[in-house]
């Protein structure tokens, strides 16, 4: 299911409720202004925010819209939106035009006379087949660069600790090896040629959670300080992982009030794993609980 912004002139309403209808029938979430504007609202901001929280703006373009302002603007912000995150996709049915404008020559247009019954059938399946392979396409380009849902945060002389916690991780959880940053273990550090700062900065605020490895002479380390504290200043979840008998003294200030997991403690390792897999909701490995044992102790082993 797709959800639509419907996008047409009041002229057009007619026409514009044929195809919300038959969009709706084909399972699709359809706004248009009789949805969007409610009493009391300010009608452009209404009209906007509906068309912003679309996958498709629908707009349908006839000699009468072509005149309309609002309609034209409606067209300018779903072509401004494609280009951000949002990736919204623009789908103009021309109605009773003799010629593409040329603010749109560059898009796949569908032509529509309405003067057959079918018609409105035949365009309706046309855009249900393009939202289609729109939202297949942004998932897979979201797929390709997502980035790691686990990020692990320590020092270059924890290295042994934290590469006990990736393989720990491994086994406890269906990951793959971009499901995790970690920059001194194989196969979790950042690719060579990247600019270091700024992909840990994006890396972090696409996190799902944020491991900080914390020994005693951690505050040592500028990374990792500016890594704990942009997760704080996100509201990323954030554990504390404490190792080598570091203590509450050593988490630094802004998340000294978190709850911190003895990693030389076998318990707390176990309730770090039942944590996470309630938190980030991972998919837990079937039938290698002691491939998960054997990894809580190699991390109880490292961490003393």
């Amino acid at each position: 299911m797709a959800r639509f912004f419907l996008s047409y002139r009041v002229s057009n309403r007619d026409d514009a409720r044929l195809f919300q209808q038959a969009l709706v029938e084909r399972g699709h979430e359809v706004a248009w202004d009789v949805d969007a504007i409610q009493v009391g609202t300010g009608w452009r901001d209404a009209l906007m925010q509906s068309l912003a929280s679309a996958d498709a703006v629908v707009v349908l373009l006839t000699p009468e819209s072509m005149q309309s302002p609002m309609v034209i603007s409606e067209v300018g912000a779903a072509r401004a939106f494609a280009t951000t995150e949002r990736n919204i996709a623009l789908l103009p049915v021309l109605i009773g035009l003799q010629g593409i404008p040329n603010f749109i020559q560059d898009l796949f247009v569908l032509q529509a006379d309405l003067a057959a019954q079918t018609e409105v059938e035949r365009i309706a399946n046309e855009i249900d087949k393009a939202v289609e392979a729109h939202l297949s396409s942004v998932s897979a380009v979201n797929a390709a660069t997502a980035g790691p849902r686990i990020f692990i945060s320590h020092r270059h002389d924890d290295a042994e600790v934290a590469g006990a916690l990736t393989r720990l991780l491994q086994a406890a959880f269906d990951l793959s090896p971009r499901d995790i940053r970690c920059t001194s273990v194989q196969p979790y550090r950042l690719p060579f040629g990247k600019n270091t700062g700024e992909r840990l900065r994006d890396e972090i605020r696409g996190a799902d959670v944020v491991l900080g490895i914390l020994a005693p002479n951690t505050a040592e380390s500028s990374y990792v300080m500016f890594e704990l504290g942009a997760a704080w200043g996100q509201r990323i979840y954030t554990c504390p992982l404490l190792s080598r008998k570091a203590g509450f003294e050593h988490i630094p200030g802004p998340i000294f009030d978190l709850t911190p997991a003895k990693q030389w403690i076998p318990v707390d390792c176990h309730q770090l794993i039942s944590d996470l897999a309630s938190e980030l909701e991972l998919t837990r490995r079937m039938g290698n609980e002691g491939e998960v044992s054997d990894g809580v102790q190699a991390l109880v082993r490292a961490s003393e």
